[in-house]
């Protein structure tokens, strides 16, 4: 059943959700109805009906000293998991505290498949929560394309709509048939960068290389390294011309 299997990807164990729709197609039920209706044994069901009652996903009223569980509105379900997307909301920065602590060694990634260049390119975009701006040195544009045209296309419309702005410098003899402009992006070209053949980001506390010709990509997490290039990247960037904007 499609509404079981999505109450399971909520957090509902398979058990729980098949108690909840019970109650919710059923109405009020004794625990013999429940146990009748779902299949699960007595002795089990008492346990996860305290769970269930602990975690306030059903109710209980007492008539003639007989126990009957019943659901009340099935929004409270909604309003409990937002209640939890709340404290998780609230816990993250704590969390992400706690994972900028672990080893560097855990803060540098590789990946050597197209696959693996789409994940880090996506990573750009959806990950950049503080919509930081994102400073780029981008060469060999056109074995970036082996991505596919329609993946930079949808990419770049998300990043249109989140607000990203970048400044990005190309070698002087980059092809202008592999430029896309249509987005917020400052562009400009330099010959220090024509024998040039990695495409460099630089946003947040990251730094991205990627060698497109290859299909390998290097993800580097220090505020150091970051805080350095963005310096060279501004020199590079004072010393280049405008790219002529069609």
């Amino acid at each position: 059943m499609v509404i079981k299997e999505q109450l399971e990807k909520i957090g509902l164990p398979e058990n729980q959700a098949d108690i909840y729709l019970s109650l919710l197609k059923n109405g009020p039920q004794f625990l013999q109805e429940i146990s009748k209706t779902t299949g699960i044994k007595r002795t089990t069901l008492y346990l996860i009906i305290e769970r269930m009652l602990e975690k306030n996903l059903i109710n209980i009223e007492i008539k003639q000293k007989r126990k009957k569980y019943y659901i009340k509105n099935p929004k409270m379900l909604l309003s409990q998991i937002k209640e939890q997307y709340y404290l998780l909301d609230a816990l993250m920065p704590q969390l992400e505290d706690i994972f900028e602590q672990k080893s560097a060694s855990s803060k540098i990634r590789f990946y050597d498949t197209v696959t693996g260049m789409k994940e880090v390119f996506k990573e750009l975009i959806f990950l950049n929560d503080a919509k930081d701006e994102l400073l780029t040195i981008e060469s060999d544009i056109r074995s970036s394309f082996k991505l596919g045209y329609d993946f930079w296309k949808d990419l770049l419309i998300e990043k249109k709509k989140l607000g990203i702005k970048s400044r990005t410098i190309i070698p002087s003899d980059e092809k202008d048939d592999f430029v896309i402009r249509d987005h917020e992006i400052q562009i400009r070209t330099s010959t220090m960068l024509n024998d040039f053949k990695i495409m460099l980001y630089l946003y947040s506390n990251k730094v991205i290389i990627i060698i497109p010709a290859d299909s390998l990509c290097i993800v580097i997490e220090n505020s150091k390294i970051k805080k350095s290039l963005t310096a060279l990247f501004e020199i590079v960037w004072k010393r280049s011309k405008s790219y002529p904007q069609n």
